[in-house]
Order: C-alpha cells, then structure tokens, then sequence
C-alpha cells in the first residue's frame, strides 16, 4: 500500500496522528492549487484550509484511496471556485482583473505567463505539469469532460507560447516562485 493510501486507511479509522500527517502531507498541494486559481496568498490560505477540512468530513465517501489524489485536487478546486465566487459577488464587475501591459519584447517568466492566463486555462497547465494529472485525472478534478480539458490546454498552449518566445529561457527557477507555499 502507498504511504498517502495508508495515512487514508489510518485516517478514516480516526488515528488522530494519521489524521495530522494526511493533512500536512497535502497541504503544499492545496495550497498551490487554489493560488493558482486564485492569485492571492490569503485567499489561497483559505481555500486551502476549507479544502482540508471538507476532505476529513468527506473522508469516509471516498470509494477508492488509491484515486484520493484526484479525489482531493477535486475538493480543492470546488473550495477555491467557491471563493471566487464569493469575490466576485462582492466586487464591482467593472474592475478588470487580467493582467494586462504586457508587451512581446518583454521578458516574462513561466510563472508571470501562467499567471496571465484566464483561471479556467490556468488550472488545467497547472494540474497537467505541475501535478503530472493526464486529461482523465484532470476531467476527473474539474468536473468537466476529457475533450474540453484537451481544448483548453491547446488553448493555453497557444496563449503560452507568444509569451515565452523568443527572448524568455525556460528555467526551472521560474516555475518556484508564485507557486510555492508561503
């Protein structure tokens, strides 16, 4: 049995330790899941500890523990969704929120390019190469169906691509930076 799938056995059967593990071992990943849908530190911290939670209430509905990765990406990205919701209810719809100046002699690191696209094109690059999640997994997480995943990573491909061509080098010190836990 995998170490994750054994802290899940563990965990559901109320060994407090276990439990604490589980928690720490996926905090990093909600953590980034939810800023790169969110862009804001705080606002990720949050969705982050709401998604823990929910997954230890959630915990004993999970029909598979060797899908629990999936299972929890999917619970991060409902609990990052539902913050943005809450954003967007409270904000003035005018405001535009893209990033925007950017112009094609400008060097931009992967993680600038990234942050630029839309959120819906963000998290699919995000969970495909920093998650390693095929289109399955990804449809699985999102909700949406495997085509659309496809789609929407060509488009951020496309999008990508005038961004980081010619002048920008890809390094992986860039990827580091926005993504990593504070």
């Amino acid at each position: 049995m995998e170490p994750v799938q054994e802290q899940v056995a563990a965990a559901r059967r109320g060994d407090a330790n276990a439990i604490s593990d589980l928690v720490r071992s996926v905090w990093p990943d909600a953590y980034r899941i939810a800023w790169s849908i969110l862009q804001d530190h705080a606002d990720a911290e949050d969705a982050a500890q709401d998604a823990c939670a929910r997954m230890m209430t959630a915990l004993a509905s999970l029909r598979d523990p060797a899908r629990f990765g999936v299972w929890f990406y999917r619970i991060v990205v409902n609990q990052a969704r539902q913050k943005q919701r809450e954003h967007l209810r409270r904000r003035d719809l005018t405001q535009d929120t893209h990033v925007v100046g950017l112009t094609p002699d400008e060097r931009i690191d992967v993680a600038r390019a990234i942050a630029a696209l839309e959120p819906s094109l963000r998290i699919v690059i995000v969970l495909r190469y920093f998650y390693e999640l095929n289109s399955s997994e990804i449809s699985a997480v999102l909700g949406i169906n495997a085509v659309t995943v496809r789609w929407r990573l060509m488009r951020a491909h496309r999008r990508l691509r005038p961004l980081l061509e010619p002048s920008t080098q890809l390094q992986g010190e860039c990827l580091d930076e926005p993504l990593a836990s504070s």
